[in-house]
């Protein structure tokens, strides 16, 4: 069943107008609406319900007349009511340079769309948050895809993080900064309905976010598009298509990103009743001139996404350092993932595949791009094909240079803003180490950090007369990630293992995007851990969590010259032939201690956020007497006021439910889902750095 997109305000209406008896039955109406035959013909989609009656919408649904149905009880039917909770949600349309369809939110199964596989969880700043005490007081876009949705897909260096250019958090957050216009009356109100339907929400979870109750958040949405809230609509949507995902059992759902999501939805909401003009966010802008580029290929991957999209995706860097993104992701079959980076490229006269270009170079006149960093293209740009260099070679070498602590700031600080406004690419990693093996986790790679200014190139002889320094959470012979492997062993200028001239090294942990064995991510990890062990390796990959990274792209200076300078892990396979050996022994690992246990702060917030306020009746409790054993106060205070807050439940004269009840649970969640981002963003900052 393919429907077109529906606004809003249109799905809102449609449950609003059904009587009671009809609004108890919804729910389970939505489900086999999805099983209706359909029908579509140009800008009409036909849908099915029963041999009798027909329900015809008109591409896109903008407005009530845009869905009709045939049966006598219309426009206030189950069947029309049915089939538009069934669809996507519309969001805004932007401009579209060559570049994509109109933006959908997230996608039609109503699962984010994520280039990767992770958990789906970004760490967050303390940075712009706050600890909330109570509740708060369309335009044109960039078209969506999924190689922007799920993975920004652009990195600045340290000097052009600095300078705001175009595409930066600077430059998108400054529009609205720097206009200095106060958070008007209007607007307030729209964050206030848009808190109270939030936290019915999050005080019903899953079981509780029904049609209904999800028609009651998209009226919210319209009301907040209407007033400017950009952000605050989009996380809202992004909830509802959360909820929908759930509830039809949707592998790609996760709860840590509903969490995430209602996290961002109710804290925009606070700043907007304190009257913080940032929190307004800023609309999706379409593509836009940038001039003429000179770029060069980085790496490619393709991309398959559990929400039936699929292609590859090209990494460019300019010789200012900044990334740059040519995607080819649509809505396809898993299968195409395997072959798609051998697919041409369509920009302008370039005539290269996605491999080819991420190996090669192009030139650009007049380009337009996204704010995000990707490109626009098809036949009408102006680009031809030009030299590439390699990763060890200017300017693609100055994107190793820049410090590990600068990098994890990037994406830490980046993940603490809301999803639409991240810079792209915010989560690329580039390192490089020596190769220690393998664990059940992945490979485990040695990188070396600077030594402080002051310190002198000592050899740490605890660590030099142990192999193993077990920590309380280790196991026996699998190595935890952390500050890693003995100070004092480097590797050579051979790539082999040598003295370090001083500084300390942590255990990176380098895992896959995608597990299947179709796609040679693991097959090419294995082989290096296995073969490899001592030689000197670079490695392009993301940011997942302390101490671990998604490989994407490996190179080394003793790869066969057939590969171009580098591999692309998820599109091409290395072969025993290729990798020349491993050097010396078994390198000694220092097993790190464990961080703090804020996992139990992170596991009461999903619950909640999955199950409403059932799941504090019990556990919560004895989650926050765990933490104030580990001498976490104030992760133990958060826990025990939001068990508190759970089994609250007072009436009125009227000896119903008090409303303020779901306000007090949304602030006590809140104020731990904002000490659990800001905690978790420093305890990985410090196993980085």
């Amino acid at each position: 069943m393919s429907l077109p997109p529906v606004d809003p305000a249109v799905t809102a209406e449609a449950v609003a107008a059904l009587p009671a008896r009809l609004k108890s039955r919804v729910d389970a109406a939505v489900d086999q609406a999805r099983t209706w035959p359909c029908h579509t013909d140009g800008t009409t989609v036909t849908v099915h319900p029963d041999d009798k009656t027909t329900v015809t919408l008109t591409v896109p649904v903008v407005s009530a007349g845009d869905a009709t149905c045939s049966c006598l009880l219309a426009p206030r039917c189950l069947h029309r009511a049915a089939v538009l909770s069934a669809a996507p949600i519309l969001t805004e349309v932007g401009s579209h340079s060559g570049g994509g369809p109109p933006e959908v939110a997230s996608s039609l199964s109503g699962a984010p769309v994520r280039a990767g596989s992770g958990d789906g969880r970004d760490a967050g700043s303390p940075a712009s948050t706050g600890t909330p005490e109570s509740g708060p007081g369309a335009a044109d876009g960039e078209p969506a895809t999924v190689g922007e949705t799920a993975r920004p897909l652009e990195c600045h260096s340290e000097g052009s993080a600095r300078s705001g250019a175009p595409g930066s958090a600077e430059a998108k957050r400054g529009s609205v900064a720097a206009a200095g216009v106060p958070v008007s009356a209007a607007q307030r109100g729209a964050a206030a309905g848009l808190w109270a339907v939030a936290a019915d929400v999050l005080a019903g979870g899953v079981p509780g976010g029904g049609a209904v109750a999800q028609a009651a958040l998209l009226r919210a949405v319209h009301s907040a598009r209407a007033a400017g809230l950009h952000t605050a609509a989009a996380a809202a949507v992004r909830v509802v298509e959360h909820l929908r995902a759930a509830r039809r059992d949707d592998p790609a759902f996760q709860r840590g990103d509903l969490a995430d999501d209602l996290r961002e939805l109710l804290l925009t909401c606070h700043r907007l009743g304190r009257g913080e003009a940032s929190a307004v966010g800023v609309a999706r802008r379409g593509y836009q001139p940038v001039g003429d580029l000179r770029l060069f290929g980085l790496f490619c991957e393709p991309v398959r996404a559990a929400t039936g999209h699929a292609g590859a995706v090209t990494y460019l860097a300019d010789p200012r350092g900044r990334t740059w993104v040519v995607s080819d992701v649509k809505p396809a079959e898993p299968s195409v993932a395997l072959t798609a980076t051998r697919g041409s490229v369509d920009l302008g006269e370039v005539r290269l595949s996605h491999r080819d270009l991420s190996r090669a170079g192009l030139r650009a006149i007049n380009a337009h791009a996204s704010p995000a960093g990707r490109l626009s293209h098809g036949r009408a740009r102006q680009a031809v094909t030009a030299p590439g260099t390699g990763w060890f070679d200017e300017p693609l070498d100055a994107l190793w240079r820049v410090s590990l602590a600068a990098q994890v700031d990037r994406w830490l600080t980046a993940a603490a803003q809301p999803v639409h406004e991240r810079p792209a690419a915010h989560d690329l990693a580039f390192l490089e180490g020596v190769i220690l093996g393998a664990d059940r986790r992945g490979l485990l790679l040695a990188v070396q950090l600077p030594a402080p200014p002051d310190a002198q190139p000592t050899r740490d002889a605890d660590a030099e007369s142990s192999r193993v320094v077990d920590a309380p959470s280790s196991r026996e012979g699998d190595a935890q990630p952390g500050r890693g492997v003995d100070a004092g062993a480097g590797h050579d200028g051979d790539g082999g293992v040598g003295a370090s001239a001083g500084g300390r090294e942590i255990t990176v942990v380098v895992g896959v995007p995608h597990e299947d064995p179709a796609l040679p991510y693991v097959g090419n990890l294995r082989l290096l851990a296995e073969h490899a062990v001592g030689r000197s390796v670079r490695v392009a990959g993301r940011f997942s969590g302390a101490c671990r990274v998604e490989g994407l792209a490996v190179a080394a200076e003793w790869l066969p010259d057939r590969y171009g300078g580098h591999v692309d892990l998820g599109a091409q396979r290395l072969t025993r032939a290729d990798v020349p050996g491993s050097t010396g022994g078994e390198r000694p690992v220092v097993a790190d201690r464990a961080g703090p246990p804020l996992h139990l702060v992170r596991h009461q917030l999903e619950r909640v956020a999955a199950a409403g306020r059932a799941a504090l009746l019990s556990g919560a409790e004895q989650d926050a007497a765990r933490l104030a054993v580990a001498h976490l106060a104030t992760a133990a205070a958060v826990v025990g006021a939001l068990a508190e807050a759970g089994v609250r439940r007072t009436r009125d004269v009227f000896g119903r439910l008090d409303p303020q009840d779901s306000r007090h649970l949304a602030q006590a969640w809140l104020a731990a889902a904002v000490y659990e981002q800001a905690a978790s963003a420093e305890a990985t900052r410090s196993a980085w750095t």
